[in-house]
């Protein structure tokens, strides 16, 4: 009986399944992030520890900057055939370079790249003007901070296509410590990739990731550090190593694996 009033109910919703937009993923996103921060446990860094980081486990695939910047559509895992999908192309990834190319703003800002992470963070469609930072070069993927007032979202983009995700504020660390802000994976397949973004203290010069059998050097800058590398764990998760290069010349290595207790 309840199973037959539950059909009938649904005959009566005029509402279309539909997948979530971009914009309805990020506010999700952000309101986990709003609750993390107020009740889970607290996490462990190299020292002292504020929260677990966001681990993001589902897959994208951009479709293209739409005029809202809503080029995202959720999917999980890969086209049976076709070796995966992703936001970024298997060419794409197959060019990445372990140590990233420093690009200045108004290159960041006027390459196809960085317009197409320009339009897909701004969600709101405000119009606010957008400040980039981390932006670098490996091989033909732009990565990049774009914040807008106390929004930032992380963004990773191609010639024709990206992915971005939303990031909290930079919080400031100990001299030598770090802290996993969010972690995780997009794509599947030969179109899969791992980033993770965090937060150092200031006399962090170089951080070495480690991870799937690539070596991977993060950008760091304002306080914050951002790497990517393909075909790393599908969970998203950090398996291997960060080596911290400390301004005194010395260094500490920390598994990836104990930042998300």
């Amino acid at each position: 009986m309840t199973n037959d009033l539950l059909a009938r109910l649904a005959d009566l919703d005029a509402a279309p399944r539909r997948t979530p937009t971009a914009q309805e993923i990020d506010r999700e996103e952000t309101l986990l992030r709003s609750i993390l921060d107020d009740s889970e446990r607290p996490g462990r860094s190299l020292g002292a520890a504020l929260r677990r980081p966001l681990v993001r486990r589902l897959s994208f695939t951009a479709a293209g900057a739409l005029a809202a910047g809503l080029a995202l559509v959720a999917v999980n895992g890969g086209l049976p055939g076709l070796g995966g999908s992703g936001p970024l192309s298997s060419s794409e990834l197959a060019s990445w370079t372990g140590t990233p190319k420093n690009v200045d703003v108004a290159a960041a800002r006027a390459s196809a790249a960085g317009k197409w992470c320009l339009d897909a963070t701004d969600v709101n469609g405000t119009g606010t003007e957008p400040v980039i930072s981390n932006a670098d070069l490996r091989g033909k993927v732009a990565s990049m901070i774009v914040t807008r007032g106390d929004q930032s979202a992380y963004c990773l983009a191609g010639s024709d296509g990206g992915t971005s995700m939303g990031i909290s504020a930079v919080r400031e660390q100990p001299d030598g410590h770090i802290k996993v802000d969010t972690l995780g994976a997009r794509g599947s397949g030969d179109q899969e990739l791992n980033y993770v973004v965090g937060w150092a203290g200031s006399d962090v010069r170089g951080i070495t990731v480690r991870d799937h059998g690539h070596t991977t050097e993060a950008m760091i800058q304002g306080g914050r550090f951002t790497a990517w590398w393909p075909h790393g764990n599908p969970d998203g998760l950090l398996t291997g190593t960060l080596t911290l290069h400390l301004a005194d010349g010395s260094t500490r290595t920390v598994e990836g694996d104990s930042l998300l207790d």
